[in-house]
Order: structure tokens, then sequence, then C-alpha cells
């Protein structure tokens, strides 16, 4: 009998339509956890990618990144957190929410009727909200290049990074704005009137300006205390060249996933400007990087502390520290 979850999703079309999708759900192996490798652990990634939760390739292996965004959901939903006996575990209230939530986004994909709904039918929108409006203002954000993939109904993370992408190209609102990543009245008509210009006269590119290191500098603070995860390149977790890499990203400028390429190629600077990559020798080679702030301080991805700020003269960092480099 199918307790819960993906069986009913997948044989409804909800979630996958590839044969070898249909083969597998869920609920044939029961609770997934940290270590667990198995058939339907691809189908938990591909839901929780769905919903923006996880980045990156699905596979069948139930790692850090599975972890952390399963938690990263858990926490959305009110399901669980960190003093929780099951946080970080995909049992079944984690995947009934799931299965809710993707259910009406499918269904908003799949009707239509989003054409019929304008952005501001349900008023001002923000984080948690699952309505038809939701769907209009994600394919606007779309339309304008600041939201990447399925759009649905729900205002979740990826949805809440694209607002304040918006609204910060736009100079509507900043990390220090009390409305910053709601989308009231004002985005949502700035949003029908934008035409890609900005306040800034630099080139956009994602919504971003790519004309100064001290834009980079900024775009990389808005993820102070985003938690380290292993692998991890989006807000809900980074690693260290996962991080720099979606600082750059944002800016148009791309480069290789792993600090020893970026280290490769990269042009190699004297000394950093603000905006440089930093490059240093924790394991033999480059083998960690960071974004320099100036005032010798670089913000980066640490193991230990999530996104931070250090100093490039402290005892650990300052003997490892081997040289900046331009994108």
């Amino acid at each position: 009998m199918k307790k819960y979850l993906f069986g009913t999703a997948v044989t409804a079309g909800v979630l996958f339509a590839g044969p070898q999708a249909a083969d597998a759900a869920i609920n044939d192996h029961g609770s997934l956890s940290y270590g667990d490798v198995n058939s339907s652990v691809n189908d938990l990634q591909e839901a929780l990618k769905e919903e923006g939760y996880f980045e990156g390739y699905t596979g069948s292996r139930f790692g850090p990144k599975t972890l952390q965004a399963v938690k990263d959901f858990q926490s959305a939903e009110g399901i669980s957190s960190p003093a929780g006996n099951y946080y970080g575990v995909a049992g079944p209230s984690t995947q009934s929410a799931l299965m809710d939530i993707i259910g009406s986004s499918s269904s908003s994909n799949t009707s239509g009727s989003s054409g019929s709904t304008s952005i501001g039918s349900h008023g001002s929108l923000s984080y948690g909200d699952v309505n038809s409006s939701v769907n209009a203002l994600q394919k606007k954000l779309k339309e304008h290049g600041f939201f990447e993939g399925y759009t649905g109904s729900r205002f979740g993370p990826k949805t809440l990074q694209a607002v304040k992408d918006f609204q910060s190209a736009t100079g509507i609102s900043s990390p220090a704005g009390n409305y910053y990543g709601v989308a009231g009245p004002s985005t949502q008509s700035a949003l029908m009137d934008y035409d890609g210009s900005s306040s800034n006269d630099d080139e956009l590119v994602g919504g971003l300006s790519t004309g100064t290191g001290s834009d980079i500098v900024s775009t990389a603070k808005q993820y102070l205390g985003t938690p380290y995860v292993w692998g991890g390149e989006s807000p809900s977790g980074f690693d260290c060249s996962g991080f720099v890499n979606y600082v750059f990203d944002k800016h148009g400028k791309s480069m290789p996933r792993t600090v020893a390429s970026i280290y490769r190629a990269s042009t190699k600077v004297s000394s950093p400007s603000v905006g440089d990559i930093v490059f240093f020798d924790t394991r033999g080679g480059a083998s960690h990087a960071g974004i320099y702030m100036g005032d010798n301080k670089f913000i980066h991805a640490g193991a230990s502390t999530g996104v931070t700020i250090s100093s490039m003269n402290s005892s650990y960092w300052a003997p490892r520290y081997m040289g900046a480099g331009e994108i």
C-alpha cells in the first residue's frame, strides 16, 4: 500500500515524465535520511529542486546537499527545526508537505489560468505565499531575467532571491529596507514597467551591475551567514568555490567550478583590488578562495563559519595566501 508522497506524484505525472522516474517512488523506501542510497532519493532531490531548495545534478545518494535541502524545506514550512528529532529526515510529514506544494504548483503550470491572474490580484506577495499571483510574479521576473527554472504558485527561496535582485537592480529596496524581498505595490508596478534599465549606469546582467568590484562585494555581502555545504552552490548552502561562482555569475562573469581551475583561469595581479579573487593553499595548491573587500579583508564561505568576512592578516590565512587574480 502506498503510504505517502511520490508514488502518487509520479503516477499523476506531477514530477516526472521519464520512464525511469515512473519506476521509482519515495515510499518504496520509507523515510529517507543521510547516507541512504536508492532510487527514492533521486525523487526527493527532484522535488526539492523543483521548489528551489536543491541545485545541481540529482542522483541516488542522500548526501550533504540533500540533507541541507531537506532542512531548509522543513524550516521554511515549519515542519521541523534544529531542535527537532527528525530535522533533516524526509519522513511522512516532509514528503506530504512537498506533495501538497508541488501539486498546487503543477496545477498552476498546466491550467493556463495564470494569464488571467495579475501580480496584484492577491495584494502584496511575500515568502510563504501560495496563490496564482505568485505564478504571475515569477513569470514576470523570469521574463526580465531575474528568475530561472519552472514557475509555480509558491513564493519560496528562489522567488525571494529574484525579488531581492530586482529590487536591488531598480533601487526599490536594499538589505536595509523593511520590505526587502516583499513584492508590494512599488515592486509590482516597477515589474510591469521594467525595460531593463536601472539607476546604475553600468551594464546589467541578470539585473545586476557588472561595472565595479564594489558591486560584486555588495552582492557577496547579501549572503553573510549562509551555511557551508560541501558542493553547495546556492543560497541554501555554499562551499568556497560555489560561493565565488554564484556571486560572479550574478554579474555575468562565468568561471570554472573548482578553486584550482579558477586559479589557473584567472589573470594574476601583484596585489588585490576590491572584487578580485584571493587564493589560499589549505591542503596543497590553490584550495580555498574568497572575494577581496579592501583593507586586507575578504569574504568567503568557510567550512566552519559559512559565509563570513576574514582578515588576510590573521595567523591562519596570512601564511596560506597564494595570490590574487581577476576574472
